[in-house]
């Protein structure tokens, strides 16, 4: 038969003494009402940004990187990112070009649409148009086909 076991009661008295005078400050309600406000457990990201505006399609796109945390915030049809073979795009202004129309991209806006893409039978040229879109690259971490250990796809573009 098994047995319940039960933490020791305990009493704990009071990190700090507490104080009536009302001339001094209560630092634990300060704390508290502060940690209301700002999450301290968040993760905060050390990645640089950018000082000039991304440009999609530039040289310098290919050695930019960008984590899923960005991609996510570019969600809305006046901001749209997507990732595709773990390569960052900004499709906010294809909207009105794609032949599927632009529903389908918003369905993805902000995250991975590698697999959507893929299995929509893309030809290697609207592959390759691609490249007019890019604004980075994920970083190692995060990706699922460019990195050591990764899905192999034989016509995934370089």
């Amino acid at each position: 038969m098994a047995t319940v076991q039960t933490a020791p009661e305990m009493n704990l008295s009071a990190s700090l003494p507490v104080n009536n005078d009302q001339t001094e400050i209560d630092l634990v309600a300060l704390t508290m009402a502060a940690l209301r406000f700002v999450n301290p457990w968040s993760v905060e990201s050390d990645q640089k940004k950018w000082s000039s505006e991304i440009i999609p399609g530039a040289p310098e796109a290919k050695d930019r990187i960008i984590t899923l945390a960005e991609v996510s915030h570019h969600d809305t049809p006046d901001d749209c990112w997507v990732v595709i073979y773990d390569r960052v795009y900004d499709i906010t202004s294809f909207f009105d070009e794609h032949p599927g129309g632009a529903d389908i991209m918003m369905e993805y806006a902000g995250s991975d649409a590698s697999t959507a893409f893929r299995s929509s039978g893309h030809s290697r040229m609207a592959t390759k148009a691609l490249d007019r879109f890019l604004v980075g690259e994920l970083p190692l971490h995060e990706r699922m086909y460019r990195r050591p250990g990764g899905i192999k796809l034989s016509d995934i573009p370089e």
